[in-house]
């Protein structure tokens, strides 16, 4: 997959464009979800802006990973309080550590499609008793390439439908599920907020 390689050549572009991205109205209503003080992880980190540090400031810890470098050289340096960011492929990341809240915010997407199913399974694991998953997805099946500041990326998810399914099996409960939402300039296909049981 190429996508490592592509966001340490685009970090300099993404810097600019995320610097001035709006915290999203889910990431807020995540936050409001979680009790004061708890820990969240972040996957698919990136810089740690605007997310992990409007986490940060709602007094929350935050672990994140990226499997970018420049990335997460640029979230250490960022000053984010009570934040650990490691350069980390997900499914190699390990923790004893239940985390109240799981956030993958424009991440899931970039899985290999071979590995989607794994994730939700992953996440449960490492969720606390009771508490939240927020994540962005697409609706339909899919597995394509695309550029981004003239560099080629990986995509891919499964079904709407086959991920709800799943979840649900697992033990999750849909608090909201929320297609072709938009706010301001930003615009995803499907949001989805859920709590492990």
């Amino acid at each position: 997959m190429p996508n490592k390689s592509s966001y340490n050549k685009i970090i300099d572009n993404w810097i600019k464009a995320r610097n001035s991205a709006i915290v999203n109205k889910p990431v807020i209503d995540f936050a409001d979800y979680i009790n004061s003080k708890g820990t969240i992880f972040d996957i698919g980190c990136g810089t740690g802006l605007p997310i992990a540090k409007y986490l940060s400031d709602c007094d929350f810890s935050i672990t994140g990973i990226d499997q970018s470098v420049k990335m997460i050289e640029t979230a250490k340096s960022a000053g984010i309080q009570n934040s650990v960011f490691q350069t980390c492929d997900f499914f190699d990341f390990e923790t004893d550590q239940k985390f109240n809240g799981i956030i993958a915010w424009d991440s899931l997407f970039h899985f290999p499609k071979e590995r989607q199913s794994e994730i939700y399974s992953k996440v449960y694991h490492l969720l606390a008793p009771g508490d939240y998953f927020l994540f962005t997805h697409g609706k339909e099946e899919d597995e394509h390439t695309d550029s981004m500041f003239g560099e080629q990326f990986y995509y891919s998810c499964l079904s709407k439908d086959y991920v709800l399914d799943l979840m649900k099996e697992l033990g999750f409960e849909i608090i909201y599920s929320v297609e072709n939402f938009v706010e301001e300039k930003d615009q995803r296909d499907w949001v989805v907020l859920a709590r492990k049981k």
